[in-house]
């Protein structure tokens, strides 16, 4: 089965010790995925450096390797400093025949050789026609290029 994905803008409470952040979060099947994850992770885009945004949609498109060990792409990550010590959200994305795929969710750091998948059992995988899933993210970049 084929699942849409879509962005949304969303703000992230602050508060407590807390940033405030408006970022994109995913959107899977109308649903957002950091509300299926249970984590304190959000996306790359809207809030980091053009250049980082960049480098997240090239990662997530395959134009470049994959920025964790054993092939795995972040996709949250620390909404304080974006530092992988404080762990971030990671999957495998697949390409095939048209699709991709987002699968085996974790949490992901630098200082540990392993991928903590407790929690996130049920999470994917999901299928996205490729076609559509290129023009998200090329949509994505002119919306952060041009500051929408």
């Amino acid at each position: 089965m084929t699942s849409t994905l879509d962005v949304v803008w969303t703000t992230r409470a602050g508060g407590g010790g807390r940033t405030e952040r408006r970022f994109l979060d995913f959107v899977i099947d109308g649903v957002k995925l950091s509300s299926r994850l249970n984590v304190d992770f959000i996306s790359p885009f809207g809030w980091l450096d053009a250049e980082d945004q960049q480098e997240s949609i090239d990662r997530l498109l395959g134009k470049i390797p994959p920025d964790m060990p054993h092939g795995r792409t972040m996709l949250y990550i620390c909404p304080e400093c974006a530092d992988i010590g404080c762990g971030a959200v990671t999957l495998s994305v697949q390409r095939e025949a048209g699709a991709i795929i987002w699968k085996e969710f974790g949490i992901e750091n630098n200082y540990e050789d392993v991928v903590h998948t407790e929690g996130f059992e049920d999470i994917g995988p999901f299928t996205f026609d490729g076609r559509q899933y290129h023009k998200l993210f090329e949509r994505i970049r002119e919306d952060l290029v041009s500051g929408t």
